[in-house]
C-alpha cells in the first residue's frame, strides 16, 4: 500500500494507521500517527494490519487528506481442519 501525491510544488506525503500511539502534527485529527515518506512494507501481513490509515498531501498552497481502509482476509492452509 502506498500513499503518493504530485502537485507543484511537489507535496510532503505522510500516512499512518488510525489510533496509533505516536506524536502527531498539529491540526493532525485526534488518535493519528503519521510517517514521513515511504515506509517499508510489513514482512508478514497480519490481522493487526486491518483498519483505517489516513494518508496526506501537503504543499505551499496546502493539503489534501484521504482515508483508506485495509481489510485483512486470512486463509487457513496446512495441517489438519477442525480443533
Amino acid at each position: 500500500l502506498t500513499c503518493a501525491a504530485s502537485g507543484n510544488p511537489p507535496p510532503r506525503v505522510a500516512c499512518a494507521k488510525l489510533g496509533d500511539a505516536a506524536e502527531t502534527p498539529p491540526g493532525t485529527p485526534p488518535g493519528t500517527t503519521l510517517g514521513d515518506g515511504p515506509q517499508p512494507p510489513p514482512a508478514n501481513v497480519t490481522r493487526a494490519h486491518a483498519g483505517t490509515y489516513l494518508c496526506r498531501a501537503t504543499n505551499a498552497h496546502g493539503s489534501a487528506l484521504r482515508n483508506v481502509t485495509v481489510a485483512v482476509e486470512c486463509e487457513f492452509w496446512g495441517g489438519k481442519r477442525g480443533f
